[in-house]
């Protein structure tokens, strides 16, 4: 699960929920139980909840930011290992050497989407990847990498 540090809070407040139970009153928002009803039941006001889920969000958001500057250079190495390998080696040593790239391109768009759907109801997790916000370059990358892929291999076996 996913731990929020609730930072900012002056030294006069005190914190009245751990950071796992803040992650609880998450979820159970997530699964559509209405902020309302949460915020009556542990005595917390809605605003404090809008609080914690825009600190997750920013949690969210700093995971996905360093996961596609990751995403970046492993992209621009792998490009230009198999460059390298097919100008000094054999063309058939960067042929191979780009084969990790579907690889890498299905691990990127499995952890995309895990932490991209942390937290958001099931109802809106295409609208989070695919509206506003959420034009993560690597992302799409990834998935016209594996189509590009995958329709060469369905041409070389109709051919």
């Amino acid at each position: 699960m996913l731990k929020i540090d609730c930072e900012g809070m002056t030294s006069m407040s005190r914190k009245r929920f751990t950071d796992e139970q803040i992650t609880e009153f998450l979820r159970q928002a997530k699964d559509g139980v209405p902020n309302k009803k949460l915020c009556e039941k542990y005595g917390f006001s809605v605003s404090t909840l809008r609080r914690w889920k825009e600190l997750h969000d920013n949690v969210v958001r700093n995971q996905l930011e360093k996961m596609e500057s990751t995403a970046a250079i492993v992209y621009l190495g792998i490009i230009i290992a198999s460059l390298l390998l097919t100008i000094f080696s054999h063309k058939a040593a960067g042929v191979l050497f780009t084969l990790l790239m579907p690889g890498h391109c299905i691990y990127y768009i499995v952890r995309y989407r895990k932490v991209s759907g942390k937290f958001i109801s099931s109802d809106n997790v295409f609208l989070s990847r695919s509206g506003r916000g959420a034009n993560n370059v690597f992302y799409r990358l990834s998935w016209v990498f594996v189509f590009i892929i995958l329709s060469s291999i369905v041409y070389a076996i109709l051919t």
